[in-house]
């Protein structure tokens, strides 16, 4: 077909592109303050990745991908959908929200809104009952081409923030730096509304050697069919290497599948979360995690937590299972390094000892991380001093390097505090494996 011919010549053009360094800079900083936003709201977690797990998937998002794995439907769908070609390296991953499109679950808007520095046009909008994706096209003004997306804000026709949570992900044209695509993962706290709402982007840039933040709003309303989820009661406790998980329920929906997942408080060891958690249908399809998309969320006020996963809506099924075999993990005792930044020393870390060369300059802390090849996961978050108060980093800093090893930096705040600091861990390479299949129908 000759969707298919274009996508295997984009295919090659993109293998042969170099990412441009200042635009590797800016995926990190996009990624950084998402992350942050995110990380800022202490009841509940939208996206529960880490900072620089957001950061990284950023830049591997902007490196363009390396291969085309759509459907002839969805090709065919793309071709006829002004405006969504572009989006193709967003989503080529996730056939749930292929499938959507194939199935005619997306709504046109087209509406464009520009700033002296940036053009953006509203494609597109697919909604499941609470959350709703937008998908947009970014066109930077040649005078100011370092000016970014940075953020969003979804108002009512009033002018009033609606809360919600979200994920944004940005990939550069592969023959244009001045253009760029971007999907929107937006989770409300109730239904989505009905009445006309307001997509606010926010633009970050330079103008004369000061940062310039500006605004677009464009008007929307949501008009594709109210769809309802399936809910399946799973209520199974499973036992991987000596841990309990309770897996309470599973719902899919139009945009994504929602696991509901409890660690057993009676575990010896922590659990970071699955590396390879999926759902099986009787043919051996498999429905994976989300690469570029929100991942998890969670609640302070309970042990609960839903990880998402592509969905299988628009697929008739017999049978479905979910299956994992590798979770992150390690003993509860040892999840946590403790420094002392005066001395410059670590007093405690995980007995394979993958933390070293710690470096303390002023207020900047670096530490490297010995975590295998392809690891990227930031370790920590928020932190202690000796007298237990909560430290958050002012900004944060990743970089690779060789042997499989990580370094990871961030800036301590301007405030007193008390040695040693006791930082919790929230991810590191260790695993504990098993087999499980659970059928879900």
């Amino acid at each position: 077909m000759e969707e298919e011919r274009k996508l295997k010549k984009w295919k090659e053009e993109v293998e042969k592109r170099e990412v441009p360094a200042d635009r590797l800079d800016q995926a990190i900083q996009i990624g950084f303050e998402a992350a942050k936003r995110n990380h800022t709201n202490k009841k509940r977690g939208f996206m529960k990745r880490s900072i620089w797990s957001t950061a990284i998937a950023a830049v591997l998002i902007l490196a363009f991908v390396t291969s085309i794995r759509v459907s002839p439907a969805f090709a065919n769908a793309l071709s006829s959908i002004p405006g969504l070609s572009g989006i193709i390296e967003l989503i080529q991953d996730n056939k749930g929200i292929q499938m959507a499109i194939e199935n005619e679950h997306y709504q046109m808007i087209g509406t464009t809104g520009e700033t002296d520095s940036m053009k953006v046009t509203l494609e597109g909008i697919i909604t499941d009952e609470t959350s709703l994706i937008v998908f947009s096209k970014i066109e930077n003004n040649k005078k100011y081409p370092k000016s970014y997306l940075s953020g969003y804000r979804i108002l009512d026709s009033n002018g009033k923030e609606i809360p919600n949570g979200q994920f944004f992900s940005t990939v550069w044209n592969q023959k244009n730096d001045l253009l760029a695509t971007n999907t929107t993962e937006i989770k409300f706290e109730s239904p989505v509304p009905t009445e006309e709402m307001i997509l606010e982007y926010e633009i970050t840039g330079e103008f004369n050697g000061e940062q310039v933040i500006d605004t677009i709003q464009i008007p929307f309303k949501v008009e594709l069919k109210p769809v309802k989820k399936e809910h399946y009661a799973v209520n199974k406790t499973v036992v991987v290497d000596g841990q309990k998980i309770h897996i309470h329920s599973i719902t899919i929906g139009p945009i994504k599948t929602a696991v509901e997942v409890e660690y057993d408080a009676k575990n010896t060891k922590k659990i970071f979360g699955f590396e390879d958690l999926r759902i099986l249908d009787e043919k051996g399809e498999v429905w994976s995690a989300i690469k570029n998309g929100s991942t998890a969320s969670w609640s302070e006020d309970s042990a609960v937590i839903s990880y998402f996963l592509q969905s299988n809506y628009f697929r008739d099924t017999e049978h479905l299972y979910l299956q994992f075999n590798k979770l992150m993990a390690m003993d509860k005792d040892e999840a946590e390094l403790i420094i002392d930044t005066e001395t410059k020393e670590i007093l405690k870390q995980p007995n394979d000892k993958r933390f070293s060369n710690l470096k303390i300059h002023g207020s900047h802390l670096e530490i490297e991380l010995k975590g295998g090849k392809g690891y990227y996961h930031d370790p920590f978050s928020t932190f202690y001093d000796a007298e237990g108060k909560a430290l958050s980093q002012m900004s944060g800093t990743y970089r690779p390097g060789s042997d499989d090893v990580n370094y990871f930096g961030l800036e301590l705040p301007d405030v007193e505090f008390k040695n040693p600091l006791t930082f919790p861990l929230h991810a590191y390479p260790s695993y504990i494996k098993g087999d499980v299949k659970i059928k879900i129908k």
